[in-house]
């Protein structure tokens, strides 16, 4: 039997303890003091057992009192003894779990509160009284909370369920007022119970009214959403609303966010925050852009007025890379920003200019024209936004909106569009380091992570134990694929002991060097393995590809265009390594097809810039060269032929992959070698012809020369300290002939 023994009236200490049903296991006590409790009240059981689970709530109310709510679980009937301090008021009240459940208690629960209060009480309904008492699935409990919403906030706003962008996301839109403040978390109370929303806040600017429209991205199926109340908790109060869903069920994705996509912080909240949810969600919002893309939009003006234009505009995971041009004939322009939802930044504080020219709509003649790229570092993923937003600024005050076209999404193309964005003699260190190098390197990183092996043919017997791996990467040009195969199944040192592996970087040529190697095998009954790459992802994607398949002891990584002539020259090779010192790589003499020297080892040698580039010994001489022709020890060998363990390349970790399209890897991975304590050779006892860079120059984004610049950068930032003091041991080019120094101005291959 409840029993409540209240102080009396006329000591004007304490009114009504009472006692209210929250669930059919918690019941919830209730004291009203008529003054402010700066000591926090106890409740405790009169025999002085601890009470569990127990929550505490003080709550103020409008006249200047407080209420003190206690949430407890009673296993039995309890008589509680609550006390306000030692100099307090102090009652006692009993609790039976068999007490009946009455609604309008719940009401009154709210009387005389003020408006903080009011938030306080339905903030731990909500979150810690809900999870310290499981009550989430509680029908009774969640009509507590119907109730006690309905109290706060009468009326029937509703929020309604809009679209379901992925099968397991859904949009819910509605307005609220803008003094609720920034949301801190978002409930669904239905018949059944209730839930706390893995959700994600859009806010719109307020309208004049102070009214802002809120997006919510909630994780669940849109059509898995029952009736019911939804509750969000702000930072200066709450917003209730009736949960509700169009007769005609949710709009497409595409149409409702089509008549959206003028708000470009909306299109960057929902890019950010679904492409990381999943696959299919970052398709989504890839495709929702592509299709309702925004008409491009530059500043075409009078040619003695301002113009300007963002041609490139790729949103990486740490940066944003822009590149354009602006035309101001007048000097009128003062920047250009790029402009989010969460910051604006100016281009101009960190953009390096360029003099360029821009072409008429006609095509023919141009203007006079400065071109500008800039890297704007992220504090967080913006996800892949296909047309970030921009505006030129005027000196007049007057502003003019800047939106580049469609963007690319594969890293290829972007890599490619990276690399067109400068000018090679406008390439410097320190635009490298800041802009180019940062944004290059995430997308390499790209490619090299989007490639992968796709296919891998045989052709004829698997060798049990090979004693060489010839790994060959294959990128369009397949010239000399005939004579390569037939100097390998002609050479007697090879044929029987030895796995070729030609690594395909173009697959879109798969079916031709399937039938091209089925009928080399049909001739000279020699095993070959084809290994398709799904995309072209570089020189050293390829090689490290085909060495993880390779099985020989001793690797040979050979290019498509260098044609053995002799015989048993792979095993004269791989006899010079290890000994004393040991050698951990070898490479050979190659030969131009006019018999003159293309490669006699690599040295490096600095440029007007200070990047360290690789150049060939003896290269342009006559294959006879004396110099050329005697072995010894180098600071690299070019990877056209480079022989070693497999042990070894496995142990350094092959070849870098973050050097771009492919160069400067060879000397990296011999420079690795001689990080591990080994030492690299060259070999002119076995001479081969090289018919250099054929399948390069096939390259176009290679032959604008700054993939090359960006190489030999990032090469110098990784080895500089190394490679000065190995080339304070070589002989320096000034001290070699002077016909010999006159070859050593091209690059290495």
């Amino acid at each position: 039997m409840l029993e409540i023994v209240p102080l009396s009236s006329r000591d004007n200490q304490a009114e009504a303890i009472r006692s209210i049903k929250l669930a059919s296991d918690v019941s919830l006590v209730v004291w009203d003091l008529p003054g402010p409790c700066a000591v926090p009240p106890r409740c405790a059981r009169q025999d002085g057992e601890i009470i569990a689970p127990l929550a505490s709530l003080r709550l103020g109310r409008v006249d200047g009192g407080t209420r003190i709510l206690w949430a407890l679980r009673p296993r039995i009937p309890l008589r509680l003894v609550v006390s306000a301090g030692t100099l307090g008021p102090s009652d006692r009240i009993d609790v039976d779990p068999a007490d009946p459940f009455i609604g309008s208690d719940i009401t009154s629960l709210v009387e005389d509160l003020d408006g903080r209060a009011r938030v306080s009480l339905l903030t731990a309904f909500l979150t810690s009284w809900c999870g310290a008492f499981r009550l989430s699935r509680s029908p009774a409990f969640a009509e507590v909370v119907q109730l006690l919403a309905a109290e706060l906030q009468p009326g029937n706003a509703q929020a309604m369920v809009a679209c379901q962008p992925t099968r397991d996301t859904t949009l819910i839109e509605f307005a609220t007022s803008a003094d609720l403040g920034a949301i801190a978390s978002a409930h669904l109370v239905t018949a059944q119970g209730v839930r706390r929303l893995a959700c994600e806040v859009y806010a719109r600017k307020p309208d004049r009214s102070g009214r802002r429209g809120l997006v919510l991205l909630v994780e669940g199926d849109a059509t898995a959403f029952p009736s019911g109340t939804l509750v969000l908790i702000g930072e200066h109060g709450t917003a209730i609303r009736a949960l509700g869903k169009s007769a005609k069920g949710p709009a497409g994705f595409l149409r409702w966010w089509g008549t959206r996509r003028g708000d470009g912080a909306l299109t960057e909240f929902l890019v950010r925050s679904l492409s990381v949810k999943s696959e299919e969600a970052r398709l989504a919002v890839i495709d929702m852009q592509a299709r309702a893309a925004m008409p491009p939009k530059a500043a075409e003006l009078a040619a003695f007025q301002p113009g300007a234009e963002v041609d490139l505009a790729l949103s990486l995971d740490g940066g944003l890379l822009v590149g354009g041009w602006f035309r101001d004939p007048q000097g009128l322009i003062a920047g250009i920003d790029h402009v989010a939802a969460e910051a604006t930044r100016s281009l101009d504080k960190v953009w390096h200019l360029f003099p360029g020219r821009v072409g008429t709509d006609e095509g023919t003649g141009g203007h006079d024209a400065t071109g500008f790229i800039a890297y704007l570092p992220h504090d967080k993923p913006a996800g892949p936004i296909l047309q970030p937003r921009f505006r030129l600024r005027l000196k007049t005050g007057g502003e003019i909106s800047l939106i580049p076209k469609l963007q690319p999404i594969d890293a290829a193309t972007m890599r490619a569009g990276a690399l067109r964005s400068v000018p090679l003699q406008h390439a410097t260190g320190s635009l490298l380091s800041t802009t180019l190098g940062p944004a290059l390197a995430e997308i390499q990183g790209r490619v090299v992570k989007s490639v992968a092996v796709a296919k891998v043919e045989r052709f004829g017997p698997v060798l049990d134990e090979p004693l060489f791996s010839i790994v060959i990467p294959l990128y369009r040009v397949l010239d000399y694929l005939r004579f390569q195969v037939a100097a390998f199944a002609t050479d007697p040192g090879l044929r029987d002991q030895t796995e070729v592996i030609f690594v395909l970087d173009s697959p879109e040529q798969a079916d031709d060097v399937s039938h091209m190697l089925g009928g080399l095998y049909r001739l000279y009954k020699m095993p070959m393995t084809l290994v398709v790459m799904s995309a072209n992802g570089g020189y050293a994607r390829a090689n490290n590809a085909g060495v993880e398949l390779a099985r020989g002891l001793i690797v040979n990584l050979l290019n498509s265009d260098v044609i053995p002539t002799e015989h048993n020259w792979l095993g004269k090779l791989a006899d010079k390594l290890g000994g004393s010192p040991s050698v951990g790589a070898v490479g050979p003499k190659l030969l131009f097809e006019d018999g003159s020297l293309q490669h006699a080892g690599l040295y490096f040698q600095r440029d007007a810039r200070g990047t360290w580039l690789n150049h060939h010994f003896f290269k342009g001489m006559p294959g006879g060269h004396l110099p050329a022709n005697r072995a010894r020890l180098v600071p690299a060998v070019t990877g056209a032929c480079l022989v070693m363990l497999r042990e070894t390349f496995s142990a350094i970790g092959g070849f870098s992959e973050d050097y771009v399209i492919g160069d400067y890897e060879d000397s990296d991975i011999c420079l690795k070698i001689r990080e591990a304590g080994q030492s690299v050779a060259y070999e002119p006892g076995v001479a081969l012809y090289h018919l250099e860079r054929r399948s390069m120059r096939r390259n176009g984004d290679y032959m604008r020369g700054i993939a090359s610049r960006y190489n030999s950068w990032l090469h110098t930032q990784r080895w500089d300290g190394v490679i000065g003091t190995l080339m304070d041991k070589e002989a320096a080019p000034s001290e070699l002939p002077k016909a010999v120094e006159m070859t050593h101005r091209r690059s290495a291959a």
